[in-house]
């Protein structure tokens, strides 16, 4: 992909039945069955999304979308405030 296409693109590709573009998630709440599975998450022994101030699906992408941009291994967003 060239770079144009890679601002728009880069970063997520939607599974069958999956919007085209990720939507915005600013915040929301995250369900898990039980508080272990939590806890899994907050020891980072489990991947996956549990405080949308630390990650959150739209930051992921994003940082996806700056690392393909600049041809990066890895990116971060870090913000303060």
């Amino acid at each position: 992909m060239n770079f144009n296409t890679n601002c728009l693109h880069a970063g997520y590709r939607p599974g069958n039945g999956e919007p085209r573009n990720i939507p915005i998630i600013q915040s929301t709440t995250f369900r898990y069955e039980t508080s272990s599975d939590m806890g899994r998450l907050f020891d980072l022994e489990a991947e996956g999304y549990f405080y949308t101030r630390l990650q959150n699906p739209t930051s992921d992408m994003v940082a996806a979308r700056l690392c393909a941009l600049e041809g990066g291994a890895a990116a971060m967003l870090l913000s303060s405030g």
